[in-house]
């Protein structure tokens, strides 16, 4: 693989981008026709548009699309024009989220890519769809809370391809709901009212969904399948099943630039010197090796812009009446031995609807806000030996309140307690995180979103989602293919810290879904105590000490 290979990330940051790579036209569906429906796409069966997406009292999210499993059909489709001289492979990807009851045939949901040119039909491709869902509840369901399940969430499915024939000039990209049917088992395209197209009429939309009334899909129960943020990238050939990763070595026409630690910058040819600032316009060339003779990933790639939404605050303590793109949402820079993280703390996926109304005395009444902070990830880590991790359901000062780490969203990690000393992974949002009375969106636990933009599908080591403020490495829950790090035994079980050694990436940390302490027990290493401080906001709350509040540590 090439280093640019893994240029395949993509964006899942929802309506506002600080890049536009993306092939598809109104990739997140908020352009809308004369007659109120998403510009460029084709709906087919009982696809139903949404300017909102989830429970409206749950969920902040983009526009998109409905799909239905309780038996009826549905699909959203487009066709985009391609250049195959420019290159002929591929990544089409959507962001979706099943409903905890949303229940199909196993290949009852997929998406598919069918090649066009010349006025002929090729061949195309299929991946099913469900089989994930599936892993996804037997292995994450346990990361939930009391408004949803922990499978039930925003992550990003991936479909990467090559394009057959120089002659395809088009490829029609479907997300597809057949029911309780069957859907095509080969990678042929099938002819299907509902799927192929044929019976769209440009006046009056896809068969069965004409300018009249629309159908109404009830999805009360939660049988439902949403998706927005469509996206089709090109690829550098040969295009990869792992995006995400390069090998160290054979990286392009330029070179590596050692930044310290396992950092390192993928250099443009002539280039000499590493930028002193990175951000969303040149994240794709910052490395990270995962060991000697390891992998390198690009954590930051389209990672480091947001979107301030409606209802949030800024900096100012002012509640934004329309969204706005906050491009500089991370930056980064090094010196000899930090890596300096600046971070606006804006989550870059959908979030619960805060505050909370309507849950009773457990509900949040904050407001996410705008944050301006800096952290220092240590570029070699360095062992504590006087360590200790976190006993029982109390904390006993292995960790302090507050951040402890950061995700590679510029979003941080808190430990497993809320101001209480009560367990405080069961009052997170989807995508398991929530503000505090400061306005800081954090993590208290597997921050599942962020299998988005890498979609970790559990067939294979999990990628790094994180920093722990010790500088060690925090990775997603799977060991290896199908094994997840909390149940390995023996010489390759986690320990009390949540950590583990491994010939190849040294001392990491993994989460732990489900299982205490959820992120990390206790600070392996030592700390950057530049680090251990009070969340910036506009003063305390009122009542005293804020709960997430840390006091000194």
């Amino acid at each position: 693989m090439l280093l640019a290979v893994a240029l395949t990330i993509l964006s899942g940051a929802g309506v506002l981008r600080a890049q536009e790579p993306n092939l598809v036209r109104n990739p997140s569906f908020d352009q809308l026709d004369g007659q109120g429906m998403p510009l460029g796409y084709e709906l087919g069966g009982d696809a139903a548009y949404r300017k909102s997406l989830g429970n409206p009292k749950l969920d902040a999210s983009d526009a998109g699309i409905v799909l239905d499993g309780a038996g009826i059909e549905g699909s959203v489709s487009q066709t985009v024009a391609i250049d195959p001289r420019q290159g002929r492979a591929y990544s089409f990807r959507f962001r979706g989220l099943p409903q905890d009851s949303f229940e199909v045939a196993d290949n009852g949901l997929f998406m598919k890519v069918e090649f066009f040119g010349n006025g002929a039909a090729y061949d195309g491709k299929l991946k099913q769809l469900f089989p994930i869902i599936q892993q996804a509840r037997r292995d994450l369901s346990v990361n939930g809370d009391m408004h949803v399940g922990g499978a039930a969430v925003w992550r990003d499915y991936v479909l990467n391809f090559y394009v057959p024939f120089p002659q395809v000039d088009r490829v029609k990209l479907t997300v597809a709901c057949t029911g309780g049917g069957e859907a095509p088992t080969s990678s042929a395209p099938q002819p299907d009212r509902n799927l192929s197209g044929d019976d769209f009429d440009t006046e009056r939309g896809p068969a069965g969904f004409g300018r009249g009334p629309q159908p109404k899909l009830l999805d009360t129960a939660g049988h439902s399948f949403f998706v927005t943020d469509f996206s089709l990238i090109a690829l550098p050939e040969p295009a990869s099943s792992r995006p995400k990763a390069a090998p160290a070595a054979a990286l392009g026409t330029g070179q590596l630039l050692p930044l310290g630690g396992r950092w390192f910058y993928a250099a443009l040819p002539g280039e000499t010197r590493a930028p002193a600032l990175f951000d969303h316009s040149n994240a794709e060339r910052l490395l990270y090796r995962d060991g000697p003779g390891g992998q390198c990933e690009i954590p930051f790639f389209d990672n480091m812009s947001a979107t301030l939404r409606a209802g949030d605050k800024d900096l100012a303590g002012n509640t934004v009446t329309a969204d706005r793109l906050v491009a500089d949402n991370v930056t980064v820079r090094f010196d000899a031995e930090s890596m300096i993280l600046h971070t606006h703390g804006l989550p870059n996926h959908p979030t619960g609807r805060f505050p909370e109304e309507g849950f009773g005395p457990g509900s949040n009444p904050n407001t996410i806000q705008e944050q301006d902070e800096t952290y220092y990830i240590p570029l070699v880590p360095k062992v504590n030996p006087n360590h200790f991790a976190l006993a029982g359901v109390s904390s006993n000062g292995a960790l302090n309140m507050g951040p402890i780490g950061v995700a590679v969203n510029g979003v941080v990690f808190f430990n497993p307690f809320d101001a209480g000393q009560m367990d405080a992974s069961n009052l997170m949002d989807r995508c398991c995180g929530h503000p505090n009375p400061f306005g800081q969106y954090h993590y208290h636990k597997y921050p599942i979103c962020l299998n988005s933009p890498w979609s970790d599908e559990g067939n294979a080591h999990s990628p790094l989602i994180g920093w722990a403020f010790d500088g060690f490495p925090i990775y997603g829950p799977y060991e290896s293919a199908n094994v997840m790090a909390k149940d390995e035994t023996g010489p390759a079980a986690l320990n009390a810290f949540n950590i583990h050694y491994d010939s190849q990436r040294g001392w990491h940390y993994h989460v732990t879904p489900g299982k205490f302490p959820y992120l990390i027990g206790g600070y392996w290493g030592e700390v950057d105590r530049r680090n251990i401080r009070r969340p910036r906001g506009n003063g305390p709350p009122p009542g005293g000490p804020p709960p997430d509040g840390p006091p000194p540590f």
